[in-house]
């Protein structure tokens, strides 16, 4: 069996594995390139985490709000992986994606923010999105234990991910406050009750 690189990170060396384990035995593996697949998994996810929790868009050191470089990453990684996934993935044991509640609405969402339409550099981010609500889908197809499980890490990152491509309200919507006439009418309101209380 191949072993993965002596210079893989843990997380690097346990997708090597997995992507062994479930190509048939007798199918021919260049190591090399296998290294280059695993090292683009790796980075994708990286990448996904740091947009869901920092943003599209995030301020560099000297203050100023720039496009979060993640969001490039992903969107090269995407291509990468949809040229070599083939390679590396059987078609049989590939998960078909199908239409879910969560992936429809992701999908609409999407199409209907005007502020996405034109802007390439957002596609991975749209990407990883799609994929998360997938997920959220496929676990409540699972039943009960596999939405509990996804309550506490795909959803939160779903959420935050959208938020980050502003498709959803970041904040919950605010009553609106009283203006300074409104509060002043108010106050003279409830001095003329005073007048009349003590006239009377």
């Amino acid at each position: 069996m191949l072993t993965p690189p002596e210079s893989f990170t843990e997380e690097q060396a346990t997708i090597w594995v997995e992507v062994v384990d479930r190509l048939p035995s007798d199918k021919k593996i260049d190591p090399h390139r296998l290294e280059v697949y695993c090292q683009q998994i790796s980075a994708f996810r990286r990448a996904a985490e740091d947009v869901a929790a920092n943003g599209v868009r995030i301020e560099d050191a000297t203050g100023r709000t720039v496009r979060n470089p993640s969001v490039t990453t992903l969107s090269d990684m995407t291509k990468q992986l949809n040229t070599w996934g083939g390679e590396f993935a059987p078609p049989s044991s590939m998960p078909k994606r199908r239409r879910g509640t969560m992936y429809d609405a992701t999908a609409k969402a999407v199409a209907a923010a005007e502020h996405l339409k034109g802007h390439d550099e957002y596609a991975g981010a749209i990407e990883a999105v799609k994929t998360l609500a997938w997920l959220i889908d496929e676990a409540q197809r699972s039943g009960l234990h596999a939405l509990q499980a996804a309550a506490y890490g795909t959803i939160p990152s779903y959420l935050k991910a959208c938020s980050a491509l502003q498709i959803t309200p970041a904040d919950a919507p605010v009553a609106e406050k009283s203006t300074k006439g409104d509060r002043g009418k108010r106050s003279g309101r409830a001095s003329q009750m005073r007048v009349v209380k003590v006239g009377a």
